[in-house]
């Protein structure tokens, strides 16, 4: 049995993203990279066969989200931004969903878009080079996030999250 059943074998790609920073599209983004990590801590106690008890809830942390970008696709976000953060883009906290999605036959349990939600989010850097050539102008743009779920799925612990 095959987890999906595509339509004319399309697999998914860079074309099959969507992303949308502050609820608004960008067409501009030509990447982004991201990772995240949760690190836990193996307890160990006065037991005779020298297992461990158990681990921590750990710290979950998303590391160096990157986006790169066109630069006046970056102006535009700077400006739609700036107010919120009331005058500084680098004070404003925004959601990005990141998204893929081609046409499917869906399966039972199988989901036909891939979505991503990091939030909230807050512009920490900014890298720029110009050169002489052809190449389109970019800028790499450094946001630091506290939480991010893939289809509604979470590395960090969601539990320990209620009240």
């Amino acid at each position: 049995m095959t987890d999906q059943l595509r339509v004319s074998n399309t697999i998914l790609s860079w074309t099959s993203t969507k992303l949308l920073m502050n609820g608004a599209p960008f067409e501009g983004v030509v990447s982004i990279d991201y990772e995240q990590t949760r690190e836990r801590k193996k307890v160990w106690g006065a037991r005779r066969n020298g297992r461990a008890l158990g681990w921590t809830s750990g710290k979950h942390e998303v590391k160096g989200l990157n986006v790169r970008m066109l630069v006046d696709s970056f102006d535009v976000l700077t400006t739609l931004l700036t107010p919120i953060g009331l005058g500084s883009y680098g004070d404003a906290e925004f959601p990005i969903l990141l998204q893929a999605e081609e046409p499917v036959i869906p399966l039972p349990g199988s989901t036909p878009v891939l979505s991503v939600l990091f939030s909230p989010c807050v512009i920490v850097g900014e890298k720029e080079a110009r050169q002489e050539g052809i190449d389109e102008l970019l800028v790499d743009v450094a946001i630091d996030c506290l939480f991010l779920t893939k289809n509604g799925k979470s590395l960090a612990s969601i539990v320990r999250s209620l009240p």
